[in-house]
């Protein structure tokens, strides 16, 4: 089994604030380690479930370079770095059997969703056929254009409630924090977090 699996870094647990997912700001290398903890969660479980998988771990925040390389699972390849033709989704067109987002934040305008947004802080909404999609439901878009399910996605209740919403209830889910504002959550440990990203990914 081929699988693609995207990291952003708003919806990891414990990140809370825009601070945390800039570079150049202490807390930003504290967000980035459990970036790339909950990213080796996930690609534990795959490997659980199937031992001969094949997995690529795509650094969807920012300017694509948060995860750690050198503590990122050595069995798994990185995609990392700008600029990429298909942007966050880009190498997902390569024959992958299913695709699974890590870290994934509410789309633009959804409340409370700790630090929703689509894209960019510029872009107010996206619609497409009078719906309102966030990146979720754009890159699950590009996935399905190319025969590729989504079929984990991880990030808080927003996001959660987007993903039943827009893919049904068959996608797994998990949810590692609770917003309460834009730049506040509940969140659960961390290593609760990775042990739900690792349990989902095995299913």
């Amino acid at each position: 089994m081929r699988v693609f699996v995207t990291v952003d870094i708003e919806g990891i647990a414990g990140v809370v604030h825009s601070e945390e997912g800039a570079q150049g700001n202490p807390e930003y290398e504290r967000a980035r380690r459990l970036m790339t903890q909950e990213a080796n969660a996930v690609v534990a479980g795959i490997y659980d479930a199937d031992p001969e998988a094949s997995v690529t771990v795509a650094d969807v925040h920012g300017p694509y370079r948060n995860l750690i390389p050198e503590n990122l699972d050595e069995r798994a390849t990185l995609s990392r770095g700008k600029p990429k033709m298909m942007g966050m989704m880009d190498g997902v067109e390569h024959g992958y059997d299913v695709a699974m987002f890590v870290g994934v934040h509410g789309r633009a305008g959804s409340a409370p969703a700790v630090l929703s947004h689509t894209f960019t802080g510029a872009i107010l909404d996206v619609a497409v056929n009078g719906r309102s999609y966030g990146e979720l439901g754009l890159n699950a878009a590009v996935a399905g254009a190319h025969g590729v399910p989504v079929v984990l996605v991880a990030g808080d209740q927003a996001v959660v409630e987007e993903t039943r919403a827009l893919l049904g209830e068959r996608v797994v889910t998990v949810q590692v924090k609770e917003s309460r504002a834009h730049m506040a959550a509940e969140s659960v440990h961390p290593k609760v977090a990775r042990a739900r990203l690792r349990d989902a990914a095995a299913r």
